[in-house]
């Protein structure tokens, strides 16, 4: 059997019983006909992906381990491999560049610091490189001060501990405070007085409780004076005499519903130097890798601290109690160490912010990194906008708002940073060029905050989307940052979308694809917001529901097999209060003989229309010679 010419495959022995300029205009015809129609449907409008040589830059070769470095207010990141450091520009508008700065090795070693932009010998440092780089390690610069959790040798010290390796005097922790403990965070709050200045730092341990329903891991926050000068007998002398523990608590009562597992933390402090009103984010899983976001406030991370009673101990508690800073670098009384190192936990637990006590939200995606920013909108408003990092390599970004005194977090967006998708290792924000940069085993990304183009829908879909950077303005969803004048925004109402000039969006296109009986097809339809319900309906009936918290971004209706009832018009709908949009519209159309005959009887017509047209001219040809 003859094959068909090529572009005939879909109209079959048609089109092979025609040729010439009639086969031609009927494959233009076909093709004009189904341009437009790709059988996966619509691209995602609400997922954003970068752009190669400006948004994301790759290594040329895999680096399994990295550590990432950025200064807030700088446009260079520096990321150290394997032997080198890579060095990465992203200019304002242009083309990163990348350069590489190969420094050697020593195991043991940490022999790079950087320099005016440059990388210069830094010698033999103890503690503060890993010999291992999937060693669980921590360390925490401040000033002249280094704190880490790393071994000094590396066949000696098999317990973890929390150091101070630089400073005035070296201290670290006693053996039997911590359970195989997995560290995650440290950092420095500054209080009133100097000397009460205070080292919290964030970790996961063995559960003490060895009941067999209890959780293998808990989470805990950690407290150490900065001023701790060690104790007065040949035990303490060397060890922090300040350090109290406490469990951190993530779980819903009203779901029943614990994460125990911390996997990341951010501090946000707060813009008017008030240190009591630093929020902490923690991020939390459970054993099926669910994820929730749980808040904090370290004035009640302090107050537990300084007002809880210790967990087994029933004595009255020495003066100075444990945990307490003390001034003039007093030395702390034996009694007092022996109490909190006997008793390092604190009978209180640190729960959640608000009322309720629970979670900002949970999610059924696995969450491992989050960075918070903090904003103000077009209006004056301030929202919190959480960007966490997922299992599969992209990031989410989830608004937090608060309405009627209580706070509410939506997911408004889906990040893709990389080119090729891969786990996030590092994430990095900065609030003054409004950037994250990120880095995977392959490439480095720059990623704005901004991002206003991936929202369709006119003005109804940009403030539907409820992001706090970006408002409608002269016929665009624009940012409020780039933006010449006022902006219209409208975030925390419940129905935003009365805020725009016309009362209800227009109506989808008309959208055709003709399919063959008995196959197999989809249609997809973006979720462009978060908070609306989005349905398929076939003439009159509703095929497909897709809820606000659908875990894809697509709300899909599949065909298994097409018969001829399913031929026809079908309307994606999305649905949220008072608000109503045509967000799709499909006509599917039989691909059959009676198809074909109709493409070709038009076919026909435009070409006896065109020779119609030359007729004339091959006339008045012909009478002129």
């Amino acid at each position: 059997m003859t094959p068909p010419p090529p572009g005939c495959a879909s109209l079959g022995a048609l089109c092979a019983r025609v040729s010439g300029p009639l086969r031609l205009l009927l494959l233009l015809w076909t093709a004009a006909a189904t341009q437009g129609h790709p059988k996966s449907g619509p691209r995602i409008s609400a997922v954003w992906k970068g752009r190669a040589g400006q948004d994301w830059v790759d290594f040329g070769l895999a680096e399994p381990h990295t550590v990432l470095f950025h200064e807030p207010g700088s446009s260079t990141v520096w990321v150290g491999g394997r032997g080198k450091v890579y060095v990465f520009d992203f200019p304002e508008g242009k083309n990163a560049s990348k350069r590489t700065v190969n420094i050697g090795s020593t195991k043991g070693s940490c022999l790079d610091k950087r320099v005016n932009g440059t990388v210069e010998s830094l010698g033999e440092k103890r503690g503060y490189a890993p010999f291992s780089p999937d060693e669980n390690s921590l360390v925490l610069f401040d000033g002249d001060e280094v704190y880490s959790t790393i071994r000094k040798q590396e066949y000696n010290g098999k317990i973890p501990r929390f150091r101070r390796i630089q400073g005035e005097i070296e201290l670290y922790t006693s053996d039997t405070v911590m359970q195989n403990p997995q560290f995650i965070k440290a950092t420095i709050v500054h209080q009133d007085q100097a000397y009460d200045d205070k080292i919290y730092y964030f970790f996961r341990e063995d559960n003490p409780d060895k009941n067999p329903e209890a959780p293998l891991n808990v989470s805990r926050v950690a407290q150490l004076c900065r001023g701790d000068q060690g104790g007065e007998s040949s035990l303490s002398v060397s060890k922090w005499n300040t350090f109290l523990k406490a469990m951190l608590v993530c779980s819903d009562v009203t779901t029943n519903k614990n994460f125990n597992r911390l996997q990341d933390v951010f501090l946000l402090p707060d813009p008017d130097g008030q240190w009591r009103d630093t929020r902490v984010y923690g991020v939390f899983s459970n054993p099926w890798n669910y994820s929730a976001v749980c808040v904090y406030s370290l004035d009640d991370i302090d107050r537990v601290f300084r007002m809880s009673s210790l967990k087994g101990y029933h004595s009255s508690l020495p003066n100075p109690r444990p945990g307490k800073c003390l001034p003039d670098q007093q030395p702390i009384p034996t009694e007092t160490f022996q109490v909190a190192d006997s008793h390092p936990e604190v009978a209180q637990r640190v729960e959640p912010m608000g009322p309720l006590k629970t979670p900002l939200f949970h999610s059924k995606y696995h969450y491992q990194k989050v960075v918070v920013h903090r904003m103000q909108a077009s209006r004056g408003e301030t929202f919190h906008v959480l960007y966490l990092t997922t299992d599969r390599g992209t990031i989410h970004k989830v608004v937090e708002s608060v309405e009627r005194e209580r706070s509410l977090a939506f997911n408004i967006m889906e990040i893709q940073p990389f080119h090729h998708p891969a786990a996030i290792q590092a994430m990095s924000l900065d609030a003054e060029r409004r950037k994250l940069y990120v880095s995977s085993q392959w490439e480095v990304s720059q990623v704005p905050l901004d991002l206003c183009e991936v929202y369709g829908g006119g003005c109804h879909g940009c403030l539907m989307a409820r992001d706090p950077y970006c408002g409608w303005d002269q016929g665009h969803c624009v940012s409020i940052y780039s933006s010449q004048g006022p902006v219209l925004q409208s975030i925390n109402p419940d129905e935003p979308h009365k805020e725009c000039p016309n009362p209800q969006p227009d109506r989808a296109p008309l959208q055709k694809v003709s399919l063959a009986r008995n196959s197999r097809y989809y249609l997809s339809c973006p979720m462009e917001s978060r908070h609306a319900t989005y349905s398929w309906r076939h003439e009159e009936n509703v095929e497909q529901s897709c809820e606000p918290g659908h875990q894809s971004p697509n709300c899909i209706l599949f065909i298994e097999n097409l018969t001829a009832r399913q031929y026809g018009h079908y309307l994606c709908e999305a649905q949220e209060g008072s608000y109503f949009r045509e967000a799709q519209h499909w006509e599917l159309l039989p691909d059959d003989r009676a198809m074909a005959e109709h493409l070709l009887g038009r076919a026909r017509a435009l070409a006896a229309s065109l020779w119609l047209g030359v007729l004339p001219t091959l006339t008045l040809g012909l009478l002129v010679h």
